[in-house]
């Protein structure tokens, strides 16, 4: 085998491993979205259901909102505590999420409502 050929297998060694390597990231990233909400790298638009819903009526509604860049950098708060405290709720009844994301940069809000 001439040494060409074994420059070659390294390179292509070093291109698989890259690969695998890349593959694996983007194993992890999709392992750690919700299975209840929707993915969507390029683009989403899409409320997922939180918890807590009453049969009462709600008379006050709250909301907070964070961002996120590329996963890589995150600020805000979205916490539901937060969008009670913004919606002047002393008992919740319920919250939702809503997560719009156009190549990388996702808005995230957080809605509660209650008394």
């Amino acid at each position: 085998m001439s040494s060409r050929h074994v420059l070659l297998g390294i390179k292509k060694e070093r291109i698989m491993k890259k690969l695998v390597a890349l593959a694996m990231l983007l194993g992890l990233t999709v392992a750690s979205v919700s299975a209840a909400e929707t993915i969507g790298f390029i683009y989403q638009d899409a409320t997922t259901p939180g918890g807590g819903y009453t049969v009462t009526p709600d008379n006050k509604i709250g909301t907070t909102t964070c961002k996120s860049f590329f996963h890589i950098v995150g600020l805000g708060d979205c916490a539901v505590e937060t969008a009670m405290k913004n919606g002047k709720i002393k008992s919740l009844g319920g919250y939702d999420v809503h997560k719009k994301n156009i190549f990388g940069y996702q808005k995230i809000t957080t809605r509660a409502w209650g008394n």
